[in-house]
């Protein structure tokens, strides 16, 4: 270690050219760089900063007049150089790696701006201080004094009295150096060496020198005493004492630390030093020798149950580091775990079965607890963030924590199954209270921001309230304003600084009391609102849907005593709903019994239009009551509720007995109408005109409408057989159309056929009306195989419908092509009214007239055998004859009327009348 004056005097070389706005600075900087030798530009980026800035400032600068000395500690850092004002390192620095540089003032004035020569001291701080006295001390120090040579001439008690402090003071260090390290050193007495060459068998008498010996072990024995009583007083709860709130591995730590410090006990008590001391003491029959059994007997006793304990307590540490490592919302489930291991070691570790012992575990189980939740929690953001947000965290927090204390007295309960047969139970017999005095505290603390919280939550919702009505836009303004005063009443919280989760924090709770005192202000202006929005609600929708846009608003103890009344008001609005369905009802069942029907819904069938009469009323009060069920009121239980569900329940049950005579009355005739109209033909014919139509009854298509309405609804007790119909209901649809179709063309077929067409058809209508008749008189609606049978029926009729109507068409064609003759043959020269007969081209208008004429009878040819293909005549038969006189006459008719119009035309226009 350099002298106080050499870094100084260094400094002062060093620090000439080196600019600075402060010259004193600048040499703190030269003797750091000239002791620690920091990177180039180390100490100027640490002294820049501002707090290392003010602390060399402070040391240089104030008068050290009264008080400590001012000292200046300077240490290589992660990040660089750390500048304190004390030795220590900080609470986040681990143990020193390297050396430091100290400054201690030595003088009362401020040291000059040129030299610290005098009134600084300057000088290394070694990385283990105490290792670094004890070394010096064993190697230096008492080397020196326990020289013989440098005793010459020195008095034989001044020599003996030096050694024995010198001996005293390098134990001293030696013992706080293992205190340091967790262990208990037992200082060995000054000639302590002597004592294993002392014959033990020997008779002799000892001498003055041996009865000092004797003394300064004696003396040793009653130290011991005083350190090992000392380390066996020592308990895990002490931490507690003093408000500290340590976490279990603390307690994990100390029944490791105390079985290693008694086993280093032990050892030594067992050491051939100590044995011989002990020896010693037994020849000598000293007083102090049953002390020293007993102390080694209460040593090993000790040892025996640190050893037991931490042993037992080893498991422990595994759910300890999980429940760490975890984020609190994923520390429910290992809770369970953790206080079974905890019975574990009550009911196996005999040594551990003490309630001051578990008490101390479990309180810092829940300290463990109340610092995970608040690290989770963040206090600084808690009330600075979204408000769902951390009442979601807070919520998590508060049942893991009440999670945790009802695991705690499930396992208290059960504590007697980890115990084995025959073995006698110890029960947790002392107060919760005294496990969970802390927790209860947080605990509190947690409900006191949760209700910040949750006012916070309600009165937000008032920057979007708005209200309709007269008043509706002036009452909005006042929510308006409300809001905006709530939120500079609520930048207390979220520009506050203290930890708001802290029990101990008294500021906290004196802002949340003045911050209610304001709140309650806020909720009776608040309830005066919501007075006059009700009074301003037209109906009970509008009512409603009032209480649904105010939700937890009118949860609040002042708004919900002031809005109280507002809900007989609600109740009286409902009953007299109910008197109005109730009339409706009655009205409608008058009608039913005056006329034997009632109305219903458009294009909906009977039963079910009753049905869903009835369910629109049901609707109609069910919707209203819904919504006073989800009402937390104590107006329900009051004479004017109680009266009110009655009405509701009365009108319910005459729905009810009116939907089920409705629905019973047409079970009981569906059944049979829908048999006896199944089982009728599919087909009648009128005799008169021999027309058929479907006989499909419209009183089984009114079965299927109503299954259709009744189906979706899920009624019970449907009847089988309407159940069967609208299970076949796509069949009947299609079989029905079929049949319609079939019946359409067979009509058609009947009233269009000529008299001379008919003939050629006859058979073949005779053999569709022979397949019809089983249709007409055996096959009905339930005949296994009538879709092929229809199918079949459907298909020849279909057949015969289009040939006879192709037949007609081919006629007509006919008629068409004749229509084209009608023309004059001679014409006007140019079309000209005043013009003369044209003859010049009358020849070629003849031959014109025959060629179209010839083309025409072609086309007439190849329609007439197309028709008798369709027919499928014989062109030999008398009928097929028929059939073309017919035609013939038709082309008769068409040749006079050609020759009817050029003869007009000459009459017309020659003048012969």
């Amino acid at each position: 270690m350099p002298s106080a004056e050499e870094p100084a005097a260094l400094a002062e070389e060093n620090a000439v050219q080196e600019p600075c706005a402060d010259p004193r600075l600048r040499l703190l900087g030269a003797c750091v760089a000239q002791s620690l030798r920091p990177a180039a530009g180390v100490w100027e980026r640490c002294a820049g900063t501002a707090e290392a800035e003010q602390l060399p400032h402070a040391f240089l600068g104030r008068d050290a007049a009264e008080g400590p000395r001012p000292l200046l500690v300077v240490r290589p850092g992660p990040g660089g150089l750390t500048v304190r004002p004390t030795l220590d390192l900080g609470p986040e620095s681990g143990p020193p790696r390297t050396k430091g540089l100290f400054f201690l003032r030595t003088r009362p004035e401020s040291p000059g701006p040129n030299s610290f020569r005098g009134s600084v001291l300057c000088g290394d701080v070694p990385a283990a201080p105490l290792e670094y006295l004890a070394a010096l001390f064993s190697e230096v120090v008492i080397p020196v004094l326990t020289n013989e040579k440098n005793q010459l001439g020195w008095p034989h008690v001044v020599c003996r009295d030096v050694q024995q402090h010198a001996h005293g003071l390098q134990w001293d260090l030696l013992i706080l150096l293992q205190q340091v390290r967790g262990k208990t050193l037992l200082p060995l007495p000054v000639g302590s060496e002597k004592v294993e060459f002392v014959d033990s068998k020997s008779g002799t008498s000892l001498d003055s020198a041996d009865k000092s010996v004797i003394y300064a072990i004696e003396s040793a024995v009653i130290q011991w005493s005083h350190q090992i009583q000392a380390v066996l007083k020592r308990e895990s709860s002490q931490p507690l004492l003093p408000g500290k709130n340590p976490t279990p591995k603390l307690e994990l730590e100390f029944w490791k630390s105390r079985s290693e410090d008694l086993e280093y006990i032990y050892h030594q008590l067992r050491s051939i030093q100590v044995r011989s001391m002990a020896g010693l003491l037994d020849k000598l029959q000293s007083s102090y020798f049953p002390a020293f059994q007993a102390m080694c007997r209460d040593v090993v006793a000790a040892l025996r149950e640190a050893q037991d304990v931490h042993t037992h307590l080893m498991p422990l540490c595994r759910q300890l580091e999980s429940l760490e490592d975890l984020e609190f919302a994923e520390v429910k489930p290992r809770l369970r775990p953790l206080l079974h291991v905890v019975c574990l070691i009550w009911a196996t570790c005999k040594s551990y079965r003490s309630p001051g012992r578990l008490t101390v575990l479990l309180q810092e189980i829940c300290n463990l607890l109340i610092k995970q939740a608040s690290d989770c929690l963040s206090p600084a953001d808690l009330l600075k963030s979204e408000v769902e947000e951390s009442q979601t965290k807070l919520q998590v927090v508060m049942d893991t924590l009440n999670f945790f204390k009802q695991v705690f007295q499930d396992r208290r309960e059960n504590l007697h199954t980890y115990f084995k047969e025959n073995e006698e139970v110890r029960e947790w017999d002392f107060q919760p209270s005294l496990v969970f005095v802390r927790l209860d505290g947080f605990l509190g603390r947690l409900r006191m921001v949760a209700d910040l919280l949750k006012t916070a939550l309600d009165f937000h919702k008032l920057e979007k309230l708005e209200f309709s009505g007269i008043r509706g836009n002036a009452l909005s303004q006042q929510v308006q304003q409300m809001y905006d005063e709530f939120q500079e009443m609520y930048k207390v919280f979220s520009e506050s600084s203290y930890d708001c989760l802290d029990p101990e924090s008294t500021e906290f709770e004196n802002d949340v009391s003045e911050f209610n005192q304001r709140v309650e202000d806020l909720d009776r202006r608040l309830g005066t609102v919501f007075i006059q929005a009700f009074d301003d609600a037209p109906d009970l929708k509008h009512a409603f849907k009032l209480l649904d846009i105010a939700g937890s608003l009118l949860e609040r103890p002042l708004v919900a005593r002031d809005t109280s009344a507002k809900y007989l008001v609600l109740i009286q609005m409902f009953t007299t709903d109910l008197d109005a369905v109730r009339i409706i009802y009655n009205q409608h069942v008058q009608e039913e019994a005056d006329l034997g029907f009632s109305s219903v819904h458009k294009n909906m069938p009977c039963v079910a239009g009753g049905l869903r009469w009835a369910q629109d009323l049901r609707c109609r009060i069910q919707g209203p009551f819904a919504d006073f069920r989800r009402i937390a009121h104590p107006c329900m239980e009051s004479t004017e509720g109680k009266r009110m569900i009655q009405k509701y329940e009365d009108m319910l049950s005459l729905l009810e007995k009116y939907e089920t005579r409705l629905y019973e009355g047409w079970c009981q005739t569906v059944s049979e109408k829908s048999q006896y109209n199944l089982s009728r033909p599919l087909l009648k014919r009128d005799p008169e005109t021999k027309q058929i139509t479907v006989n499909f009854n419209p009183q089984l298509i009114s079965v299927m409408k109503e299954m259709s309405y009744l189906q979706p609804r899920q009624m019970k007790h449907i009847p089988e057989t309407a159940a069967a119909m609208f299970s076949s209901r796509e069949f009947y649809r299609q079989l029905v159309a079929n049949l319609e179709l079939m019946a359409n063309w067979y009509n058609k077929v009947m009233k269009t056929l000529l008299e001379v067409e008919f003939p050629l058809v006859e058979k073949e209508l005779q053999n569709i009306d022979l397949c019809l008749r089983a249709a007409e008189e055996t096959l009905n609606w339930k005949t296994e195989g009538i879709w092929d049978y229809v199918n079949q029926i459907t298909n020849s009729i279909h057949d015969l419908e289009q040939r006879i109507q192709k037949t007609k068409d081919n006629v007509e064609e006919i008629q068409n092509i004749m229509k084209t003759w009608v023309s004059p043959i001679f014409k006007r020269k140019d079309g000209r009214k005043e013009g003369l007969l044209s003859m010049d081209d009358q020849r070629d208008r003849m031959e014109k007239y025959y060629s179209c004429i010839k083309e025409s009878g072609l086309k007439i040819h190849a329609l007439v055998q197309d028709n008798l293909h369709l027919f499928s005549a014989d062109p030999t038969s008398s009928i097929w004859k028929t059939y073309i006189n017919y035609i013939d006459d038709m082309l008769l008719d068409g040749f006079f009327l050609a020759i009817e119009c050029s003869l007009k035309y000459l009459l017309e226009n020659t003048g012969i009348y």
